[in-house]
C-alpha cells in the first residue's frame, strides 16, 4: 500500500468513527424532553383554548404567543405539534386546521403524561407528583441526587 492510499484508508476510517461517535440520547435526557414538553404544552394550553373559541380573548394575539413560543423552544417530543401547527396557513378561531391542531395536543398531552408517569412507576416512584418535581425524583431515583 503506497503512502497516499494508507492516507486515504486512514482519513475515510477517521469520518467513519466520527459520524458513528454520536452521543445517544440517554434514558434521563428523553425523560427531561418528555417533561419539558408536557410542560410547554401545559403553559400555553390557555392560548390554545383561546385559539378554538372555548375562552374569552383576542384569538390572533393568543395563536402568535403560541407560534412565538414554539419557534423558540426547539423539543423533539414536539415535531408531530409543529408539525400540525404549520398546517395553519391562515389563523382563525376554529378553522378545521386549528381543530385539529386542538385535537392532536389533547390527547398528545395524556400520552407525554402516562410516559413520564410510567417511567417514574417503572423505577418504583407510585405516588402521585407535581410536574415541577419529575426530573427531582427521576434523579433522586437513579441516584443521580446532588451530593
Amino acid at each position: 500500500m503506497n503512502k497516499k492510499t494508507f492516507l486515504c484508508f486512514v482519513g475515510l476510517v477517521f469520518i467513519f468513527l466520527s459520524c458513528n461517535s454520536k452521543n445517544l440520547p440517554t434514558e434521563r435526557d428523553k425523560f427531561i424532553e418528555k417533561v419539558e414538553a408536557f410542560k410547554f404544552l401545559n403553559d400555553y394550553h390557555h392560548q390554545l383554548h383561546i385559539m378554538i373559541g372555548e375562552e374569552d380573548g383576542n384569538g390572533q394575539k393568543a395563536f402568535m404567543e403560541f407560534s412565538n413560543a414554539l419557534k423558540t423552544f426547539y423539543n423533539p417530543e414536539l415535531i408531530p405539534v409543529l408539525a400540525s401547527f404549520n398546517k395553519i396557513e391562515k389563523f382563525s378561531i376554529a378553522s378545521e386546521p386549528v381543530m385539529k391542531l386542538d385535537c392532536l395536543i389533547d390527547y398528545y398531552q395524556s400520552g407525554l403524561s402516562l410516559q413520564v408517569e410510567a417511567i417514574l412507576r417503572g423505577k418504583g416512584y407510585l405516588k402521585t407528583f407535581p410536574l415541577d418535581s419529575a426530573i427531582i425524583i427521576y434523579d433522586n431515583l437513579s441516584g443521580l441526587q446532588k451530593r
